[in-house]
């Protein structure tokens, strides 16, 4: 694993949601290490209520939708690589669905942040299938090197 070692600042909104800094950072060291390395910098990481989450949408895409992930492209001048929020009501609603696990599909929207950080989008087709392919690579990593975060919560989905 790359030596580089980021700073993450992580917020948590979300008064249900458990989990160990640690291991966010630990999946962030393994993209780090990837062919999608996003520039150095800290990265900050929020965990935001559904509220919260369909508030940011509303007020940077026009749209009061609940989504899973809004990223910010950070400043390389300033030293910050972004931001990236995510919602875990999203997950915990669409985690069944995928066939998942909530660790992991709160784990793929972290990984999807990640990506539009490191320069790719998702509005048309091939977009979208150059990020699935990116989430799919960067999701064996982490798996591949035991990094998944573990998510908890107080509605005993955990794992």
């Amino acid at each position: 694993m790359n030596k580089f070692r980021r700073k993450i600042q992580i917020f948590n909104g979300v008064g249900w949601l458990g989990f160990d800094d640690r291991e966010i950072s630990s999946l962030f060291s393994v993209l780090d290490s990837s062919s999608f390395k996003i520039s150095k910098g800290e990265l900050s990481v929020a965990f935001l209520d559904k509220e919260a989450m369909q508030n940011l949408h509303r007020k940077f895409s026009n749209d009061s939708t609940l989504t899973d992930v809004i990223t910010f492209v950070g400043d390389k001048q300033m030293n910050f690589a972004g931001e990236i929020c995510v919602s875990p009501d999203y997950a915990l609603g669409n985690y069944k669905t995928y066939g998942t696990t909530f660790s992991e599909e709160l784990s793929l929207y972290l990984i999807h942040g990640y990506l539009h950080i490191y320069g790719l989008n998702d509005i048309s087709q091939d977009e979208a299938k150059k990020m699935r392919e990116g989430e799919n690579i960067c999701m064996s990593l982490v798996k591949n090197a035991n990094m998944l975060p573990t998510f908890l919560t107080h509605y005993s989905v955990a794992k």
